[in-house]
C-alpha cells in the first residue's frame, strides 16, 4: 500500500475529529509588495529568468491561513493554505499533517509526522513562524527557493532528540529519518530552468509551466515530457528517503546535516511526466554570539537524472548570511552561489550553468505584528539554454521591493 493511501484516512479523521478538539489555532501572514525590476522574463510565466517576477508595480506577495487542531495532549492536525497573484488558481495547499509529539519521561523527546510537509533544513526561518517564509529577506536563497518550488515530504517522518537541559547539559543533539513518494519530478525544474531566487511555494496540486525550449517540443529529443510539470505525483511506485542529524549548544549554534535521494527511477514516464532521480547532500549551520549577530550558512550538493541519461545534471549551491539589529530593526547581507554542470548525451540541450546573487535588506517592525521590509536583489547568471530561446546567455536580474507584512 502507497504511503497517500496510508495518510489519506489520517487526514479525513483529523477532519472528522475537529469539532470534537479543544480549539483551533488559527495563525496567518498577508504580504503586500511593490517593486521595481529589470530582470528578464520570469520563469513564473515561462521564461528562464532568476527571479519570481520581473513585473514592477502593487502586488500580492503572499498570503498564508495554517490551522493547528488539537487532538489530543499529544496528536495535532495541521494544515497551510498558500495564496499568490502569480499561482494558477491563486490559493493552493501548502502543508497537511499529523504530528504525534508525547511529553518526555526522560531527556529524550520523539515526534512524528505523517502527512505532506518540508523537511526541516531551512536555516532562512524561524519554526515559530509561517512554514517556508523568509524572516529576515523577503526572498529565499537559492537552496531555499528550489526547496519551496519542487520539494515536500508526502510520507512519515520521525525524529529523536536528546535535550541536554533534562541533564543538566548545553548540548542538544538529535537524528531525524523519513520514507516518502509522490515527489518524482523533483529536479525537471533545476535541469531545464536552474537555481532561481525568490519565495514562492508551489502548491501540491498546482502545474508549473517550462520555458519553451526545443528538446521537449513534438519533434524534440524528449517529446514524451509534457511542458507542464506536476512535480508532486507518484510515478514509478518507488519510496525515496532522507536521513539527517541535528546538534545545537546553549542557544548559541545549531548545525544540521542531511542525505536526501528520492529513488526516482529516470526510465519512468507516466501521462507525460518523467521520474527523475534526485539525491542531495546538505548542510547548515547558524551561529548567534551573545544575541545579536546572526549568521548562517547552508551548502548543498547532488544531482539529478531522467531517461537514459538524456538529462543528467550535477548541482551546487551554498550561502552565507549575516543579520544584526539596527535601530528598530535589523539589517541583513546574503550571498549565494550557484551552479550546474550537465553530464549527458544530449549536446543540444544544454543545462549548465553558474551563478552568484547578493541580497540586502532591512526589516523594521511598525508594531508587534507589522513589519515593513524593504529588498535590494541582484542575480546574475549565465545559462547558454537561453540562445535557444532568443535571449543572451548572460543575464543580469535586478529587483528593489518593499513588502508590508501583517502577521497574526
Amino acid at each position: 500500500m502507497s504511503f497517500p493511501s496510508l495518510l489519506r484516512p489520517a487526514m479525513l479523521l483529523a477532519l472528522s475529529l475537529s469539532p470534537l478538539a479543544h480549539g483551533v489555532e488559527w495563525s496567518g501572514l498577508l504580504d503586500v509588495r511593490a517593486q521595481a525590476t529589470d530582470g528578464e522574463r520570469s520563469w513564473t510565466r515561462a521564461g528562464l529568468g532568476k527571479t519570481r517576477d520581473e513585473r514592477a508595480g502593487l502586488r500580492l506577495g503572499q498570503a498564508i491561513l495554517a490551522a493547528e487542531i488539537p487532538l489530543s495532549d499529544a496528536i495535532t492536525a495541521t494544515a497551510v493554505l498558500n495564496a499568490s497573484d502569480d499561482r494558477r488558481g491563486v490559493i493552493g495547499l501548502q502543508e497537511a499533517f499529523l504530528s504525534w509529539a508525547p511529553v518526555p519521561a526522560g531527556p529524550w523527546k520523539m515526534r512524528a509526522k505523517a502527512g505532506v510537509f518540508f523537511p526541516a533544513i531551512n536555516q532562512e526561518i524561524d519554526y515559530d513562524r509561517l512554514s517556508w517564509t523568509p524572516t529576515r529577506t523577503i526572498s529565499a536563497s537559492a537552496i531555499n527557493s528550489w526547496i519551496g518550488e519542487e520539494l515536500r515530504t508526502k510520507g512519515l517522518e520521525l525524529s529523536l532528540t536528546h535535550l541536554g537541559r533534562a541533564a543538566g547539559s548545553p548540548h542538544d543533539f538529535g537524528v531525524s529519518a523519513a520514507l516518502f513518494n509522490g515527489n518524482d519530478p523533483a529536479g525537471t525544474l533545476l535541469a531545464w530552468r536552474g537555481w532561481g531566487i525568490g519565495d514562492r511555494i508551489t502548491g501540491l496540486s498546482e502545474s508549473l509551466q517550462l520555458a519553451d525550449l526545443p528538446v521537449y517540443r513534438p519533434d524534440g529529443a524528449i517529446n514524451k515530457q509534457a511542458s507542464d510539470i506536476h512535480l508532486f505525483r507518484e510515478i514509478d511506485g518507488r519510496s525515496g528517503y532522507y536521513a539527517g542529524l541535528n546538534y545545537s549548544y546553549s542557544g548559541m549554534l545549531e548545525m544540521s546535516a542531511m542525505h536526501y535521494d528520492n529513488r526516482g527511477d529516470p526510465r519512468i514516464v507516466k501521462q507525460r511526466q518523467y521520474s527523475w532521480a534526485t539525491t542531495f547532500d546538505h548542510a547548515g549551520a547558524r551561529l548567534r554570539p551573545h544575541g545579536q549577530w546572526d549568521l548562517l550558512f547552508q551548502w548543498m550538493s547532488g544531482s539529478t537524472e531522467m531517461g537514459a541519461h538524456a538529462v543528467r545534471v550535477d548541482f551546487r549551491a551554498w550561502y552565507a548570511l549575516v543579520s544584526h539589529p539596527l535601530g528598530h530593526g535589523a539589517l541583513t547581507v546574503r550571498y549565494d552561489r550557484f551552479r550546474t554542470h550537465e553530464r549527458d548525451i544530449l549536446p543540444d540541450d544544454p543545462n549548465g550553468e553558474d551563478g552568484s546573487a547578493a541580497a540586502l535588506a532591512y526589516a523594521y517592525e511598525l508594531a508587534p505584528s507589522l513589519s515593513l521590509v524593504t529588498e535590494l536583489l541582484s542575480v546574475r547568471s549565465t545559462r547558454a539554454a537561453r540562445l535557444l530561446v532568443g535571449d543572451a546567455a548572460a543575464q543580469h536580474d535586478r529587483s528593489l521591493t518593499t513588502s508590508l507584512r501583517w502577521q497574526f
